[in-house]
Parts: C-alpha cells; structure tokens; sequence
C-alpha cells in the first residue's frame, strides 16, 4: 500500500544520493566482547524442563530498546523521524503481555556496552524469563549499526554477550532481537507472479550450546534497504507489533513472525517517486533462530501447553544447567567441523 507521504531507508546514504558530497567518515571498529564470568563459574537454574516442548516464560519479562534517532553531524546521517511511533508500538504492545519496557534514546556506544554489562552481571537478569531487545537504527551490511556516537555490530556487541556462558543468569531463556535498520544499500524491485488454476524429563542436569535459544529478526534481508514512514513509523515494527496484538491465543511467535513477513512482503510498496531508484521497492524480513522449543508469547496458551506436559517432564523451577567446557575430555566421539 502507498502512503502520500515519501518512505525513507535506515541506511547510511549512498553516493547516489544528490544531496552529498562526499561519504561519511566512520568508525566501524565494532566494540570488543563484553568481559562476563568466566565460564562455569555459575550454574544457572531455568524454569522450563528439559523436555518441553515450549518455554515456561510465567516470570518477570523485559524489553530492552535502543532507539536511535539522531546521530553525530560527521555521519551525515538524516533523522529517523518517525521512530518514535516505533517505540510507541513496541511499548504497547509488550506492556499489554506484562513484559518490563526499558528505552534507551540515543545511545552512545559506551551507554550500549554498560547495559549489556549490566545484563551480564545483574543479579535482577536471573529473575527473568524472557528477554527482547529492538535496536532501531541506520544500518549497514554484516550487521553493523549506527549508535549516536560511532557504530556497533549485533552479533559482536549484543548477541554474543547474552551467550549461555557469557550471561548465564539467561541460559536455557528465549532471547529475542528485533533488528529495525537497513542491511545494506541494494534495493528489491519484486518481481509479478500468479497462481496456476488447478481441478485440486530425564535428568535434572544437561548441556546446552552457548547460542541456543536465540531468535534474530531482523527488518530486510541481506544487504538491503528497509523502509520507514515520518507518518506511521516503519513497516517492521509497525507490522510486528499489529500482528502480535491480532494473533491468536494459540499462536507461537514463529507462527506471528510468519505473518509479520507476509504482510510485509506482500501489502507493502516503497513510495518514493522522487528519488526513482528507492521508488516501489520492496522489503522482505529475515529471520533466525536457535529456539529449542515453541514460545507463546500471550500467558494463558503458555499455561494450558505446560499443564498438558507430561508429568515425567512437568517444568521445575530449579533445573540445572551445565555449560560446556572444551577443556574437558570424554568418551565422546570426535566431531568434524565441515
């Protein structure tokens, strides 16, 4: 659908833009690691059973939101206008689900680096069972993001820090990462189709991979632009929070996700015919994940799905988690990395 108003792009502006001269200088040195324990150094207890097929997400939850809207004059970046109708969204939409909402507005880097510390180190973090964070922002490819001050990279700087052996107050709790920014400077024209017409519970303590229970979606895919409107904020945001609300009880955030990607994909067309080369573009979501076990996100399917667990895997408060530690050997048979 078309608005009257132009779209705008969460990237940095590329040469073609007739407005600049000359690119932006940057610093794109991603921030190092966070520190964190060292691993083992806590054996965190989780909510949900080994066995479950979904997360037991009955306590504390909490969105974390790094809106960015305006940045560093070096950038020559543009204001994100509208982003505020982003968080506005967000905030309602996961008020209403009892999570916490927590936003960070303009953000240096460091600012960035001490909340994630602070994830890592808080003892308030083991109360959760949930954790969503949405950066909103210009973007460029390999996943780096704008701050107000210089850049950083999701995976590096968010990502890897809530890691099972870097933040083990969250090992074994669905962590989710929304991603509204450009991925690079490419654009998606689409392409016309039509449909052809037819006649027709086990033990109390295992292991976990550090990157399990990770969902990444992220707003465009691959090196392309994502679209944003100063009118009714971005297209991402705005159709993830509508289909929250509008989903079914029953429904898992992959079934959400999906609708997310459609009504995006599908409803929606660029609208900016005086710079031709964003004009009726298209977007498309990307999405990743490492969720070991279905997540609902509106309380009371979360309580029928684990009052139908089998008693032999009913979810226990204090189960044990183990994180691996490649110092030690086993009986194990090699693998081979490929």
């Amino acid at each position: 659908a078309n608005h009257s108003k132009e779209d705008a792009v969460d990237a940095k502006p590329a040469a073609v833009d007739a407005n600049l001269t000359s690119p932006a200088q940057v610093d794109a040195n991603p921030l190092p690691p966070s520190g964190g324990r060292p691993p083992g150094s806590i054996q965190p207890f989780v909510p949900t059973n080994r066995d479950s097929s979904c997360y037991d997400i009955s306590g504390p939850k909490k969105v974390i939101i790094f809106n960015h809207r305006k940045f560093h004059s070096r950038f020559q970046l543009n204001e994100r206008k509208g982003s505020e109708l982003d968080v506005n969204a967000i905030d309602k939409t996961f008020k209403s689900l009892l999570w916490q909402v927590e936003v960070h507005h303009d953000a240096t880097t460091q600012q960035i680096r001490g909340v994630m510390n602070q994830l890592q180190t808080s003892e308030e973090t083991e109360q959760l069972s949930a954790l969503a964070i949405f950066i909103l922002s210009h973007g460029e490819d390999n996943g780096t993001v704008f701050a107000n001050d210089s850049m950083y990279r999701v995976d590096h700087d968010v990502l890897f820090g809530l890691a099972a052996d870097k933040c083990p107050y969250l090992a074994g709790k669905p962590k989710l990462i929304f991603v509204q920014a450009c991925q690079g400077q490419n654009t998606d024209p689409g392409s016309n189709v039509r449909r052809r017409h037819t006649s027709q519970d086990s033990t109390s303590t295992y292991k976990i991979p550090n990157f399990a229970d990770f969902l990444i979606f992220q707003a465009s895919f691959w090196n392309h632009y994502s679209f944003r409107s100063s009118d009714t904020g971005s297209w991402f945001i705005q159709a993830l929070c509508n289909k929250i609300r509008d989903s079914p009880t029953d429904d898992s955030i992959l079934d959400t996700l999906l609708e997310v990607s459609r009504s995006v994909a599908i409803e929606r067309e660029s609208n900016v015919p005086n710079r031709p080369h964003l004009h009726q573009k298209k977007q498309t979501p990307l999405l990743y994940s490492t969720l070991l076990r279905k997540l609902y996100l509106k309380e009371g399917s979360t309580r029928r799905k684990l009052k139908n667990t089998p008693d032999s895997v009913q979810p226990t408060v204090n189960k044990r988690f183990e994180l691996a530690d490649h110092s030690k050997s086993g009986n194990k048979s090699d693998c081979i990395c490929m």
